[in-house]
């Protein structure tokens, strides 16, 4: 299961700011809101993919269809999701819409971001500011 090779990278990279589900249980891993406007941030095992639940906007999904052993898929897809997670909890990655009309994300490339959007959006810390 990908949840036994990404607890361990969780626990290493983010110690002390996540909770962990006893196995067989979804999410298997929950950060807990740092602004209650953006929502908790949910790791759902799916088995051969994460799914990502992304606060209050939207939800992505982690897989690895690469012809390679099926440890290798479970390690990268661990990687990505850690990976994601620090760009969002440093608020690298902007949040926009919602789970009941679309929403998104996307990852904020360099510090000079100035992408016109029509979306009130909103980083880990809360609203981002324009």
């Amino acid at each position: 299961m990908i949840r036994d090779i990404l607890i361990p990278l969780v626990e290493a990279r983010f110690p002390g700011r996540y909770t962990i589900s006893e196995p067989g249980v979804q999410p298997c891993v929950t950060f807990p809101a740092k602004h209650s406007d953006v929502g908790d941030v949910e790791i759902h095992d799916d088995g051969d993919e994460i799914t990502l639940i992304a606060g209050n906007f939207t939800h992505g999904h982690f897989s690895n269809y690469d012809d390679i052993p099926q440890e290798e898929k479970e390690k990268e897809i661990a990687e990505d999701v850690v990976d994601f997670l620090s760009r969002l909890f440093a608020d690298q990655v902007v949040l926009r819409g919602s789970h009941q009309g679309g929403g998104g994300w996307r990852v904020i490339l360099d510090d000079n971001d100035d992408s016109v959007t029509h979306h009130k959006e909103f980083v880990w810390s809360g609203p981002r500011k324009s």
